[in-house]
């Protein structure tokens, strides 16, 4: 058996980085609010949609509720797979693409408009 030492700052680091990496795991199994149920009108606030467009989701079965009487309820976890169901995945070719578009806007000297006069 080999013992290894280290000095207390060195450990103290790698505790907190440890402890770190602890939580961020945590947070990423953290599904304890997939299950919270919402109305009509938090969801719309939430994705930013109207009633209607939501409507139309829901006559689709592109997302799924509940009903009673007569008002719908969502799932968090619904509309987390509804969103990664729609999910657009790009190519790595148009990634690099857009880099490169970004960096000639850059070099180019653009400037972003960043308020109207």
């Amino acid at each position: 058996m080999q013992i290894i030492t280290i000095e207390e700052e060195a450990w103290k680091q790698l505790n907190s980085r440890i402890s770190a990496i602890t939580d961020y795991l945590k947070r990423l199994e953290d599904t304890s609010y997939d299950d919270l149920w919402l109305n009509n009108h938090e969801v719309c606030q939430y994705l930013h949609i109207s009633e209607k467009t939501l409507w139309r989701m829901r006559t689709k079965g592109e997302i799924a509720y509940s009903k009673i009487y007569g008002q719908y309820f969502y799932t968090i976890g619904a509309i987390k797979d509804m969103l990664n169901a729609n999910a657009v995945q790009s190519s790595d070719e148009y990634v690099q693409e857009l880099m490169e578009k970004g960096k000639s806007y850059i070099e180019k000297g653009r400037k972003l408009k960043t308020d109207k006069k």
